[in-house]
């Protein structure tokens, strides 16, 4: 019976292991908030760029140092095609936005985003906590190609920016494809 039990026990930690890998690449539903400045912003409006989504704490120091990075990043790769955007998951997030974009120097929208649909668009299940920052890199077609938690090697601060400058060189050397050539051709 306790052999039973320890098979058991390791065999739902391996269900719920197998449960926290997301399908990449997926196609990416829409993200609609509302930024700390006011205005609506939706990935749906980004067609033909390549996106940043960092699903984040406003009280978390890891997700300050990404946001601090990926505002780096915006300034560099903003001219050719990038766009990050914040989403806030914390309970009563909205009236600390402003002081997180000071304190980070954001240069991209944050908006509040629901704890339960972030769950819900990471493909994280419910039953297991999720490491923050988490972020979900969708390509010039509306594809996340690259999604990475706080647990993530892929993360560790040592190698973050070398991984992000990686990913993001080569999806924004991709075509953007059949929207953004009839977006450029009606300039």
């Amino acid at each position: 019976m306790r052999a039973l039990t320890r098979r058991a026990v390791v065999g739902a930690f391996v269900a719920a292991a197998s449960l926290g890998a997301a399908t990449l690449p997926r196609p990416a539903g829409e993200v609609s908030v509302v930024s700390h400045t006011g205005q609506v912003v939706k990935l749906s409006m980004m067609k033909g760029k390549v996106v940043v989504l960092e699903f984040l704490l406003t009280h978390c120091p890891s997700c300050k140092h990404s946001a601090r990075l990926l505002a780096k990043m915006q300034s560099e790769y903003g001219s050719r095609g990038l766009q990050v955007i914040g989403l806030a998951i914390d309970e009563g997030a909205g009236p600390k936005l402003e002081a997180f974009v000071r304190e980070t120097g954001a240069n991209f929208p944050v908006g509040v985003y629901g704890n339960a649909a972030a769950y819900d668009y990471l493909q994280h299940p419910m039953i297991t906590n999720m490491l923050m920052p988490q972020l979900a890199i969708v390509d010039r077609k509306g594809m996340i190609r690259e999604q990475h938690g706080g647990n993530d090697p892929w993360m560790a601060e040592a190698m973050e920016e070398r991984n992000l400058r990686a990913a993001l060189e080569k999806l924004l050397k991709e075509p953007a494809g059949a929207a953004m050539k009839k977006a450029a051709g009606k300039k």
